[in-house]
């Protein structure tokens, strides 16, 4: 996708239809691939680059901390280590160290979350595509995250938001306001570190699928 041809993400409208809402039920699992210096369930400050729905600010212009997730390690893969592969390079591939940074997460719920749903169907209700929100470029994400600060602004019961994972579908990727959810409304059941061999082999399984090298 050329740049030139990428037309801006519009501004959010000033007061969202109420959105579809997809529960997560106590007991259920979350995924997530995260920098191995942080305990699975301790939410990002988002005081570094923009992500797609990050960062965000509440009303008194302090930082809403976010925890990004996926319902299957696949997914939670592709939404981390894989995601910034270029899409038309000759040869993709990921250092193999880089995965030495990283930690995979296995987390419960342990309440019942409420997550905005942005699936194509539910944004057809706002006026706006899945690519558009979903599959837009990083020069975007400043836009991008305006969505994610109207859903938390002008929801209050609104936990987080769910989506269908832009490179591994139809699993879902999503993001929990750290505002709203405490790291005690999860449960760290299970951890393993970026050099574990059960681990690499996720990764590698993951990476085949899309032709990438992780490479040593």
């Amino acid at each position: 996708m050329d740049e030139e041809a990428v037309q801006p993400v519009p501004d959010p409208p000033a007061r969202l239809k109420p959105p579809n809402v997809v529960e997560l039920t106590a007991g259920e699992l979350l995924h997530r691939v995260h920098d191995r210096q942080f305990d699975g369930r301790v939410f990002n400050p988002c005081r570094s680059g923009p992500t797609r729905f990050a960062p965000i600010r509440d009303a008194h212009d302090r930082y809403i901390p976010s925890l990004y997730a996926a319902d299957t390690v696949e997914a939670a893969i592709y939404e981390t280590i894989l995601h910034d592969v270029p899409l038309r390079a000759t040869r993709k591939s990921v250092p193999h160290g880089e995965l030495q940074d990283r930690r995979h997460s296995t987390l419960m719920v342990r309440r019942v979350l409420r997550l905005a749903s942005l699936r194509a169907p539910d944004l057809l209700k706002w006026g706006v595509r899945r690519d558009t929100l979903i599959a837009s470029l990083p020069t975007q994400y400043r836009r991008t995250a305006l969505w994610a600060k109207a859903v938390h602004d002008q929801f209050d019961g609104i936990d987080g938001i769910v989506w269908t994972s832009n490179l591994c579908d139809p699993d879902s990727a999503l993001l929990l306001f750290g505002d709203r959810v405490a790291a005690t409304d999860l449960m760290v059941t299970g951890v393993r570190e970026g050099s574990d061999g059960s681990f690499l082999q996720n990764v590698r399984q993951a990476a085949q699928r899309s032709n990438i090298l992780i490479a040593l």
